[in-house]
């Protein structure tokens, strides 16, 4: 009798329970749902200086930007008052965090607006991210007041000669070069299916090894391929390397019938850190021959 009675004093609690209003308090019992849990961001890009906001006296500018992505970051770009100045491609999947530096000399005062954008191996954009600076303007030099005519004839004077200090080299990746501006896979009907990229360096004694990286953009849409892992230029004297493709063992060759082929060259030194790179090139081409 006593237990019934206690299960019936149970039952009326519990409904007692149900039909109170707790004044919207909710109570999460962890049921999976997707929803509840934050979306990744597939990339994202950022601004580290200057502040925004800032007043900067007109001279040379450092801005310091970076990009992420769990997927890889594949590019970066930097733009002042909406115009690119430096786009930056980062091949390899591998690379999660970019962080990159560029040397503004701003030509007008007022206020300028710095934009950064990333891209993933994936293909997608960020959003810009934007940062607002003034630019002071330069000051005007103040004009010398009119000295007093001296009568005595001053005594010349001798000044030291002052020799010019030599601006030491950058290391730099020039003279690019190949051989022709289309290849081909498929039928040897139409045209060779090997190409050779050339290229110099300064400083030689300080670049271990130049490593060029390909992917393709098809010309019919705006679908391209991810970077490929890269391939080692072959040393051909003290400061000229070189490298012959031949199109059915590049990465991707015949992902697109007519596409344009993008190349970037970098250097690395002896720890494979990379100490310099060419801009993303476009000149190439890689098209089908039919049979």
């Amino acid at each position: 009798m006593k237990r019934i009675k206690l299960l019936a004093i149970l039952s009326m609690v519990m409904l007692v329970l149900i039909s109170c209003d707790f004044g919207g308090f909710t109570v999460d019992f962890g049921n999976g749902d997707s929803s509840s849990q934050a979306a990744a961001v597939p990339v994202e890009a950022g601004i580290d200086s200057p502040a925004n906001g800032s007043t900067l006296a007109m001279g040379s500018v450092d801005i310091s930007y970076h990009a992420s992505s769990t997927e890889g970051v594949s590019a970066v770009e930097l733009s002042i008052d909406g115009n690119v100045v430096s786009s930056i491609a980062t091949p390899g999947s591998d690379q999660k965090v970019v962080a990159l530096k560029y040397t503004w000399q701003p030509t007008q005062s007022g206020s300028h607006t710095i934009g950064v954008r990333a891209q993933n191996t994936a293909g997608t954009w960020s959003d810009y991210v934007t940062t607002m600076v003034s630019i002071a303007a330069a000051e005007e030099p103040q004009a010398a007041e009119p000295q007093a005519a001296v009568e005595n004839t001053p005594e010349p004077t001798i000044t030291p000669k002052v020799e010019a200090t030599a601006t030491p080299d950058v290391l730099t990746i020039f003279d690019i070069k190949h051989d022709k501006t289309k290849f081909y896979y498929g039928s040897n009907k139409c045209g060779s299916h090997e190409l050779t990229i050339s290229a110099r360096v300064t400083q030689p004694e300080d670049v271990y090894a130049l490593i060029l990286f390909i992917r393709f953009a098809d010309k019919e849409s705006a679908a391209f391929t991810k970077w490929d892992s890269g391939r080692a230029m072959s040393k051909k004297s003290g400061d000229l390397y070189s490298v012959t493709l031949t199109s059915t063992k590049v990465t991707n060759y015949n992902a697109y019938e007519f596409a344009v082929m993008r190349y970037q060259i970098v250097a690395q030194d002896k720890a494979g850190n990379s100490i310099a790179r060419t801009e993303v090139m476009e000149d190439l081409n890689i098209e089908v021959c039919p049979n």
